[in-house]
């Protein structure tokens, strides 16, 4: 498959992302038991040059320094397993909208736990915004979802660790192709079933008693995200047809809260893994649909996206929403985003995603009358 430009350009950032790998460099040579970088011999054919394992150090150091993704989940492998663990090359294994993941072997001497293997580190990106905070209640949450359906996996979370960027979550690494939202992308995947199905069975884990974050009831969820989201004379229409149009008065879900398709990896033996549950919560489901349509005229890139996801969802066993449900988060997400742009680039600047919050009510206004 030919890569686009834009694939290309995310194929040379991971590479330059992960940690360099000094040892395969045909410079490198051994002797006495020692790698070294040999920038000449002696006359008795010794190398002259730097150990690699000093030239590692340095690397690290300046990688440090500037607070590189591979090196902060590399500190973040030795707090867990200990200075002593053997940790392999670290590498950039995907992104997303709050996180950068990254992955390395384990190898620990000796291993009496058989806790050696890979682990994946998922880092808060660059453009997180704000500082993340450890959350206690994750690990009984991923512990509840995985022992009440099996028809998705989770990652059991090993720890959550402190760096420069925020919390950093380390966890098992699974095998999986994350996603592709676009319709025919990926042979065989309709992207649409895959987050219909999925956001049903998240939306029906009973998670009584843990105590997680959010909202009591749907409508409490959508009154909370127009408060926030509006508020300028600019998005007054939309923010008018939103407050007549607050969901049911129904109790809350359990929602992820960040379905996109990084998040999402598929196996060909095994049911898809969900990861980054970081934003889980309780919520109303439909603004779980919203995130992955965002305000799009042709959701997944295929027609009737929109209406196809909102089948799947149901047909999968998926609580009641209606498409002005959808609509409503929507027009609260692309305001939020037309906040940010006017607040970066001024009214000029933000034009564009105010000409898209107009298209958005249109079709918000349009599902209210069917």
């Amino acid at each position: 498959m030919r890569l686009t430009p834009k694939q290309k350009r995310q194929q040379r950032r991971f590479v330059n992302d992960c940690e360099p790998n000094l040892r395969d460099s045909e410079e490198v040579v051994e002797c006495g038991g020692e790698l070294y970088w040999a920038v000449d011999f002696t006359s008795a054919g010794f190398p002259l040059g730097l150990r690699v394992s000093e030239m590692e150090a340095m690397q690290e150091h300046e990688a440090r320094e500037g607070s590189a993704g591979w090196i902060l989940a590399k500190d973040a492998l030795r707090q867990i397993f200990g200075p002593e663990a053997d940790i392999g090359r670290v590498t950039k294994i995907g992104e997303g909208l709050s996180h950068e993941s990254f992955a390395a072997q384990v190898r620990l001497f000796p291993d009496k736990q058989g806790t050696s293997g890979a682990y994946t580190v998922e880092l808060p990106s660059l453009r997180a915004e704000g500082e993340q905070q450890a959350r206690s209640d994750l690990a009984s949450l991923l512990e509840r979802v995985s022992t009440q359906t099996d028809a998705i996996r989770v990652p059991a979370m090993v720890a959550q660790v402190q760096t420069v960027r925020g919390i950093a979550i380390v966890r098992p690494y699974f095998d999986g192709i994350p996603m592709d939202l676009r319709a025919g992308r990926q042979p065989g995947v309709k992207p649409h079933e895959v987050v219909g199905k999925v956001a049903a069975i998240i939306h029906a884990v009973n998670v009584a008693g843990l105590g997680l974050p959010g909202h009591s009831t749907r409508r409490a969820h959508a009154q909370a995200e127009i408060t926030t989201a509006f508020g300028l004379p600019a998005l007054s229409e939309a923010e008018d047809w939103a407050r007549r149009h607050l969901p049911a008065d129904e109790p809350s879900r359990l929602v992820h809260g960040d379905l996109l398709g990084q998040n999402i990896l598929l196996h060909p033996t095994q049911p898809p893994t969900v990861l980054d549950w970081e934003y889980a919560g309780l919520g109303d489901p439909a603004y779980e649909l919203a995130v992955v349509t965002r305000g799009k005229q042709k959701p997944f890139e295929m027609p009737q996206g929109f209406q196809r996801l909102l089948e799947a969802y149901s047909a999968a066993g998926g609580t009641v929403i209606s498409p002005s449900d959808i609509r409503l988060y929507e027009l609260c997400l692309v305001a939020r985003w037309y906040k940010e742009a006017l607040r970066q680039h001024g009214p000029v600047g933000a034009s564009h995603v105010l000409g898209n919050l107009s298209n958005v009510l249109r079709r918000a206004v349009q599902s209210s009358r069917r």
